[in-house]
């Protein structure tokens, strides 16, 4: 009606006594209106919805007894009350679902079975609640299996589902039960999966079946697959189980894997090896695969002697074969027959006969005994027969490499070992004695015997008692033909080792090794002392049976002195010295470099008369900058020695040489005989010289370097020129090769020097001569200048180019006294050698005396010659010159005189 008003709305319930809701909106709007609900029965689950068209009571979580009729009232403003009824209808679903197997058991965790492969099954579901009562029924997936279900008992269904002959391919099958009442809400539902026992489908031997070795190692395997559960598998070799196998399943668990380690023998050959594999859950469910085995193995060999020979009487002379029994998978393909380990070939003309397996000996020697085997020879390999072992009967014989020589002192027990090779080895002994002058029987009492070994105890009481011992033995096969020969000899000390060599040196050990020498009749060993080389102390010392020593923990970069010798109990040898060093250690160094300098002090060598260079060697740390000064300094010398070399070869008087030829031709006067030398650690001695200042002649030319003043070193004879050229000759080799080179050469008669006096005729110029001094051996070169106006003739000589050429002066012997006439002793002559002409002629001998105070010697003082470094290898010519008048030959030489022989080469 217009103007009207929903004033109050109440709601009851069939059954209550009182209202259950209500929504008051007097005076009031209805968003202010007031809700009330009654708590027993609706317990805050109900609510009027006003704004709904229809206005609606909301019932949440709606239970069974919620159902009944429900009555609405309304009261408006002016309209009059109505009420309105409304049935509700609680429909209430299964409330469970329970599966259970053919044994009233209920399935746990959703898996039924296992059950055998062909077996039947009966999967009984049952839902238990819901109003009105439910629909059973059982789906595999999509597909509905059985909709047949029966209600047992109040709020209880059933539905059974029956699987007969189970496959293969019901396994892990899911089987859904599923129980519904209504179309308002999904079914409840349950799923399980079908287990199975499954029989395997193969078993097979993986693999050929090809001969297997015998006593090697195989591992077979078998495969086994679709058996459920993993099966189980054994292997059979004929009737007997075989055990040490492992198994392994893939990861699906459908192919299971066994591994059989297997050592075939000889005995299984052709036996039938199987492996099977089954379920034990399934009845009859095992199958087997298997094998016929060939073993192939190493011949069987076995060896006898000859079926009519008697092993223990067999001796030297007689005939012995053998018989070879094979037994081989393979055949074999050789026989082989050995002796002690060495193969046998077939020789008849030794006496040694192969046939196939049959080995014959013909007229066996001791030689021969031993043991024998035979081989036999396949793709398996080579089986070696049983031992046989041939006892060749035989007379004693002498064991060789026993020891022969033994060194005895005198009234010493020597024990003397015989040892005799003999079968049997019961052997009766003879000893005797023997020297140059008769033989003894040895006394049984003097030896004892222990079967094939006698030691005689012999002691040497005089010299007549060292000799020769000779044993002999007996057994019951005859006596020994030919002694055992032992030599007693005086002991004494051993032989130096010889033959040493130094094999190996490292940083810090020495290897050495010798080779040793006569023991002295005696034990002997080997002593190795190690001396460092600067100090002498000894660094190491080492004994050894043979001579063959090592020496480690050494420092490195050393030199040592070695030692060996040999000892025995009569004393030691001999030590042999040796010279050994380590090598130096490797070392990196940053900055620093090492240079080894030679530091030269040139002498004199008295032991033969030549300049030696004594070296001594030290090592300088040089940094980097201390090299550049070092090379710096270097240059600048090397320069400085360049230009004194190039003035001194310009400083030449080249016209010097053709006035001394000239005057030679014309007949010089005057002369200087100039003998120079140095001797190390002495100062040069003069030279006087004769001639005015303004005198010039040959000798001048001769002698230019003595009696100018210049320094004789600078034309040292030790720089050899290697031509003729005379711009590279001093004058000295200028003038000798002019005074060669002259076609006719005039020089009078040399004044007599009577042997008496110390001074030339009064008539002559003297002869002054420097002072030579004491130390006659340091003369190393002399220079000769001859006299003026005193010429003899000499025909020309033809000469070669030839090299430039040294004068040898012989002063190692002393003057003896003068011959009583007829000539000169040898000191006195002075003689002119020349390597070119066979002879020369008698004007050009040549003989002088030379002034010199004399210094007494005595007797036994014999100084060593000097000689000039270098010798010519032409043949020599010696002509001596002797210008003394025969009744001057008498008599000694005055106080200081000295004969100087020279030889010119």
């Amino acid at each position: 009606m217009p103007g009207d008003k929903v004033y109050l709305v109440i709601w009851y319930k069939e059954g209550a006594p009182t209202p259950i809701y209500s929504f008051d909106a007097r005076g009031k709007s209805f968003d202010q209106a007031r809700h009330w609900a009654d708590e027993q029965t609706l317990g805050g689950r109900a609510y009027f919805r006003f704004t709904d068209d229809p206005a609606k009571l909301t019932v949440e979580s709606v239970k069974d007894e919620d159902g009944g009729v429900y009555r609405c009232r309304v009261d408006f403003k002016k309209s009059p009350t109505r009420n309105t009824k409304v049935n509700l209808t609680v429909l209430i679903p299964p409330e469970s679902l329970s599966i259970i197997d053919e044994k009233g058991t209920t399935v746990q965790h959703y898996i039924i079975g296992p059950y055998n492969e062909g077996s039947t099954v009966e999967i009984t579901c049952i839902a238990m609640g819901g109003r009105p009562t439910p629909r059973v029924t059982w789906w595999q997936e999509n597909a509905l299996l059985d909709d047949s279900f029966e209600t047992i008992s109040d709020k209880r269904v059933r539905n059974v589902l029956r699987l007969e002959r189970l496959e293969r391919r019901h396994l892990n099958t899911v089987y859904t039960c599923q129980a519904s009442n209504n179309n308002l809400v999904a079914p409840i539902s349950s799923a399980v999966t079908l287990d199975m026992n499954l029989r395997p489908l193969s078993v097979r031997l993986k693999g050929q079946n090809d001969p297997l070795s015998a006593d090697n190692t195989y591992e077979l395997v078998c495969e086994v697959l679709g058996a459920r559960p993993e099966p189980v598998i054994t292997w059979w070799k004929g009737s007997i189980p075989l055990k040490n196998t492992r198994e392994r399943s893939s990861p699906d668990k459908n192919i299971t894997t066994s591994t059989l380690t297997f050592v075939p023998t000889l005995r299984d050959s052709g036996k039938y090896l199987s492996c099977r594999a089954g379920v034990p859950l399934i009845a009859d469910s095992a199958i087997e695969d298997g094998w016929r085995l060939n073993i192939h193995h190493v011949p069987i060999v076995t060896l006898e002697l000859g079926s009519n020979l008697n092993a223990s009487t067999i001796r030297e002379g007689v005939d012995v074969y053998f018989e070879c029994n094979i037994k081989s998978n393979p055949w074999v393909y050789k026989v082989s027959w050995r002796h002690n380990g060495k193969t046998l070939f077939n020789n008849a003309s030794a006496g040694t006969i192969v046939s196939n397996q049959s080995l014959v000996l013909q007229s066996v020697t001791r030689s021969r005994a031993g043991i024998y085997t035979c081989v036999g020879s396949n793709q398996e390999g080579d089986g070696e027969s049983n031992p046989v072992n041939l006892d060749v009967k035989f007379a004693p014989v002498c064991r060789a490499g026993q020891q022969k020589v033994y060194g005895v002192a005198r009234q010493e027990a020597a024990k003397i070992l015989c040892e005799l090779e003999a079968n049997p080895k019961d052997v009766s002994f003879l000893w005797k004695f023997n020297n140059t002058s008769e033989a003894i029987d040895i006394q049984q009492s003097h030896f004892v015997a222990d079967r094939a070994r006698s030691v005689a105890t012999y002691t040497p009481m005089t010299e007549l008692d060292y000799g020769t011992l000779l044993c002999w033995g007996r057994n019951e096969l005859g006596h020994q033909r030919h002694p055992c020969v032992f030599h007693i000899i005086p002991a004494g000390r051993p032989d130096p080792v010889h033959n040493c060599s130094i094999l190996n040196q490292t940083a810090e050990s020495l290897h050495v090794e010798c080779t040793e020498g006569f023991d002295g009749g005696l034990p002997q060993h080997f002593v190795m002392e190690v001396f460092d080389a600067q100090t002498h102390a000894l660094v190491s010392n080492v004994t050894n049976r043979t001579p063959v020593f090592t020496v480690g923990g050494l420092e490195s970069g050393l030199g040592f002195v070695i030692s060996v010798y040999a000892a025995n109990g009569k004393g030691r040898s001999d030590a042999v010295p040796l010279h050994a060093y380590t090598l130096k250690a490797a070392e990196k160094r940053t900055g620093i470099y090492y240079y080894r300098f030679l530091n030269h002090s040139i002498g004199p060598d008295t032991s033969n008369g030549k300049n030696a260079s004594v070296t001594q060697g030290t090592i300088l740390h040089i940094t980097p900058i201390l090299a550049v000064l070092v090379g710096v300094v270097a240059a600048l010398v090397l320069v400085a020695v360049v230009i004194v070399v190039v003035m001194r070869l310009r400083g030449h008087d080249d016209d010097e040489g053709d006035e001394d030829d000239e005057a030679m031709r014309n007949g010089g006067t005057g002369g200087v005989v100039g003998v120079r030398g140095t001797r190390k650690g002495a100062p040069q001695t003069a030279t006087h010289c004769t001639n005015g200042p303004d005198e010039k002649a040959p000798g001048q030319t001769l002698g230019k370097d003595i009696c100018d003043g210049t320094d004789p070193d600078e034309k040292n004879p030790d720089i050899i020129p290697q031509n003729n050229d005379t711009d590279y000759q001093d004058a000295d080799e200028k003038a000798f090769e002019k005074l060669n080179n002259t076609s006719t050469r005039m020089y009078e008669t040399l004044p007599h020097i009577h042997p008496l006096n110390n001074h030339l005729d009064s008539s002559y110029d003297s002869v002054n001569v420097m002072n030579i001094p004491k130390m006659v051996e340091d003369i190393t070169y002399a220079e000769l200048a001859l006299p003026k106006a005193h010429t003899v003739y000499a025909p020309p000589v033809s000469r070669r180019q030839e090299p430039t050429v040294y004068a040898q002066i012989d002063v190692s012997k002393k003057v003896p006294p003068p011959m009583e006439c007829g000539g000169l002793s040898q000191p006195q002559q002075l003689l002119l050698h020349h390597q070119h002409p066979p002879m020369m002629h008698p004007q050009n001998q040549l003989h002088m005396h030379l002034h010199q105070p004399h210094h007494p010697r005595p007797e036994d003082d014999e100084p060593p010659s000097v000689e000039t470094p270098l010798m010519s290898n032409h043949r020599e010519s010696t002509v001596p010159v002797t210008v003394l008048p025969p009744d001057q030959c008498r008599g000694s030489y005055p106080q200081g005189q000295r004969v100087v022989s020279a030889t010119r080469f």
